[in-house]
């Protein structure tokens, strides 16, 4: 998006800065006619001027198409005009432009006219000298064809790089749904645990509440043995209440671990078209909740930081149980990154951070990659399964 504003907003500035301070070097060169060279120039850079910041033309659509022959054209008579070479800056420079904004099933013919318009210009300019004087011109097709070359290198690169952060930005949508829908499975699941557990036990209760109120006056006797028979069911309810609370902190954080990571995996191949290799051999009750929620938040980071910075293709994915610990492994074919801690972001931090506070091993490298870019290898031990004396980390 940086690139992008530049092209789009800057760089127009750049290049009509550019015109105008070249436009006294034309007295440079003992010129014949350089009043009417001065008057062609400066209604070619008022056109671009016009064109950029008046009408602010579009010259990815067939309008800008038009201007920019057009500008093609006048800058041809310059160059009949022109006995200097400052014109063919000018006409580098569109050529650029052309390039850049449009398909080369037009640059491609628009370039060529302009190398044909150059030559041509500058054999009227000398007025008509024999080949064999002009003959220097010839070579000079190299600098149209490095122009071409560059301006299309650097639409090629921009048009990628919008791409990945298109992906990146859908990755990361479709990754928060994921977890509202996560969070919103949980929250009904714990509302049905307290309606079954309790919700029964305090809507008996208050029945009988109400029961005893009318009774105490008139059979004291009958209302005492109902307030005590309304105190053991709100014993039951307190203690299906500690029950549920319980059995909730000890069970996963997500409805199904593994469903979520293989949904995070095949979004990311979805919207990325990245391949990744997965391998998961781990029972279901192996890891406790917060081990679940460190590994899907590596995985997270691990897939974002390849695409992103890393520009990877591919990923390995690996989670397994190995000498009663847990091994994440995480690979991928992107850049990679300097090995040491300063170059870290956030979002690594936050991931080292979460694995020290399970009393874990984080590892990263890249270097010496299984994939040529960036390993992640995280070691977490078995947890008692009473998490309680534990913060949350997610």
């Amino acid at each position: 998006m940086v690139i992008n504003d530049f092209m789009d907003k800057k760089m127009p500035r750049a290049i009509l800065c550019t015109l105008l301070i070249m436009l006294p070097l034309f007295s440079v060169d003992n010129q014949l006619n350089l009043w009417e060279l001065y008057i062609l120039v400066t209604i070619y850079i008022a056109i671009q001027y016009l064109r950029d910041f008046v009408m602010q033309v579009n010259l990815y659509s067939r309008k800008g198409l038009f201007f920019l022959i057009g500008q093609l054209i006048l800058l041809s008579v310059i160059m009949t005009i022109d006995q200097s070479f400052i014109s063919q800056v000018y006409l580098l420079i569109l050529i650029g432009e052309m390039v850049y904004h449009q398909s080369l099933y037009y640059s491609i013919p628009f370039a060529i006219t302009s190398y044909v318009a150059f030559v041509t210009g500058k054999w009227i300019a000398f007025d008509f000298p024999p080949f064999s004087t002009m003959s220097f011109i010839i070579p000079r097709i190299t600098e149209f064809l490095v122009i071409m070359a560059f301006s299309y290198l650097v639409k090629v690169s921009i048009s990628q790089k919008q791409q990945l952060e298109n992906a990146y930005e859908k990755m990361k949508t479709t990754s928060l749904k994921l977890e509202e829908k996560i969070i919103i499975q949980e929250r009904k699941r714990f509302a049905r645990e307290m309606h079954d557990s309790i919700g029964h036990s305090f809507s008996t209760s208050l029945i009988g509440l109400n029961a005893v109120q009318k009774l105490i006056e008139k059979e004291p006797k009958e209302a005492m043995k109902l307030l005590k028979h309304i105190h053991e069911n709100l014993e039951t309810g307190l203690y299906k209440v500690r029950k549920s609370v319980r059995e909730l902190q000890d069970s996963h954080f997500f409805v199904d671990f593994q469903n979520a990571v293989e949904a995070l995996l095949e979004e990311t191949i979805q919207q990325t078209d990245v391949e990744i290799d997965v391998k998961i051999n781990v029972e279901e009750k192996w890891m406790n909740p917060l081990q679940e929620i460190v590994v899907y938040r590596a995985l997270q980071e691990g897939l974002t930081n390849g695409l992103r910075h890393g520009k990877a293709t591919m990923f390995m994915f690996r989670l397994f149980a190995e000498d009663n610990s847990l091994v994440f492994y995480l690979s991928d074919n992107g850049k990679g990154f300097k090995n040491n801690d300063n170059t870290l972001g956030f979002g690594l931090i936050a991931m080292k951070e979460r694995v020290e506070e399970l009393n874990g091993e984080i590892s990263l490298h890249s270097n010496d990659s299984h994939l040529g870019g960036v390993d992640i290898v995280i070691k977490l031990p078995r947890m008692d399964s009473n998490i309680n004396k534990v913060q949350s980390i997610g």
